[in-house]
């Protein structure tokens, strides 16, 4: 079975949310104003990174994508909703100063850039991963690649040290077949076996890094697990609703979530 890195973390907060998306497809092509904000801004760091950390380069990009989303290659469809209290100008601001904000705070001047949008596909059991690491750095004399993690909402997740989408990005970087397409890396499963791997979550909206730790075998058995216990809950159509509720604030499913129950007027009151 494939599993995507998002995917993993999505079916980790709520089975139910997945399940809307991924099975019954509701909603799936939609994208809110604050989602596409953060592809634009990711798309411009790319440009950066790989275009001499050029902070005009970079706003120009951001500015031209923000009202072109859809030109973003190889393919995004744009902005089909806007969130509360965001309009297009106030986006296109908030954009501009946190590129202006990651330009500031320089963090590759203490390391070396591997690469940025990094794709890949490795086996994970009787898996295969997917997904796509925003940034891939090491810090000479370290002896530890970091993989960062562009994020661009207001939320600050807790326990970043067991949050198994990083440990996928980490996991990746340990297999063999990773390396081949990183031009000037192609070595890098022989030249940074060992080395430990870590997450470092940066935090767009006030320009703070969120150490994430380091992961160890323990943390991909643990990944291991969730894919084992996720495609035997698929395969059992057993999509359980997250009953913290904290989720829910941030899902697109809430006006549709329960239509499958029946009405529960019809239950008998249990006493």
């Amino acid at each position: 079975m494939f599993h995507r890195q998002s995917g993993l973390k999505q079916f980790a907060a709520c089975p139910r949310q997945w399940y809307y998306e991924h099975v019954r497809e509701v909603g799936k092509d939609l994208s809110g104003s604050l989602t596409v904000l953060g592809t634009v801004w990711h798309y411009a760091v790319e440009v950066y990174e790989n275009y001499g950390y050029d902070l005009d380069l970079a706003i120009r990009t951001f500015t031209y994508y923000w009202d072109h989303p859809e030109l973003i290659p190889p393919y995004y469809q744009g902005i089909d909703f806007w969130h509360r209290r965001t309009t297009h100008k106030s986006l296109l601001a908030r954009g501009i100063k946190m590129l202006k904000m990651y330009h500031e705070l320089r963090p590759w001047q203490e390391g070396r850039l591997i690469g940025s949008e990094i794709n890949f596909e490795v086996p994970l059991g009787r898996h295969t991963l997917t997904g796509s690491i925003d940034k891939l750095w090491y810090r000479p004399g370290y002896q530890a690649l970091e993989v960062l993690d562009f994020k661009t909402g207001s939320y600050v997740p807790q326990k970043l040290k067991y949050n198994v989408q990083f440990t996928a990005y980490c996991y990746a970087t340990e297999r063999e077949n990773f390396w081949e397409n990183i031009p000037g890396y192609e070595d890098g499963f022989e030249r940074f076996k060992g080395w430990r791997r870590g997450v470092v979550w940066y935090h767009a909206r006030n320009s703070k890094m969120f150490n994430a730790g380091y992961r160890t075998d323990q943390d991909y058995k643990r990944l291991l697990l969730q894919a084992d216990e996720m495609e035997r809950s698929i395969e059992a159509e057993i999509f359980p609703l997250d009953y913290s509720g904290e989720t829910c604030g941030f899902c697109s499913f809430v006006e549709i979530c329960g239509d499958e129950v029946a009405d529960p007027r019809t239950l008998v009151e249990i006493t």
